[in-house]
């Protein structure tokens, strides 16, 4: 008895396999912006990452990207972790903009808000 459900759309999936976001998500590296629009485009930009830059979020960004090619997690939430190292790295571009910079945390950033306890 079919109640009338239809089946999601797949992803649109390119030559090589990997899905299309539809806007491509930009990247500033050596002050040179580039275009990551599928999940191999975004681990090819990690395996070009400097050595010295590469971090925790950096493996997690790139066991994604790795997980999502072998299939065994989604494209699209592979491209949120590849998305939130960017934006940790500080060189996601916006739209029309220049690199995001984040600020340098101090150690008054890091204190707790006024009437809040510090962690013990």
């Amino acid at each position: 008895m079919s109640v009338g459900l239809k089946a999601a759309p797949r992803p649109k999936v390119n030559a090589v396999g990997t899905m299309k976001t539809g806007v491509p998500l930009k990247v500033c590296l050596d002050e040179q912006v580039e275009e990551i629009d599928s999940v191999s485009d975004a681990a090819d930009f990690l395996q070009r990452w400097p050595i010295e830059r590469r971090g925790h979020v950096y493996r997690s960004a790139l066991n994604a990207c790795s997980a999502a090619i072998a299939a065994q997690i989604s494209e699209s939430d592979a491209i949120k972790v590849f998305t939130g190292f960017a934006r940790v790295a500080g060189i996601l571009v916006e739209a029309g903009g220049p690199a995001m910079r984040l600020e340098k945390r101090t150690t008054h950033s890091r204190m707790p808000k006024e009437g809040r306890q510090a962690p013990k």
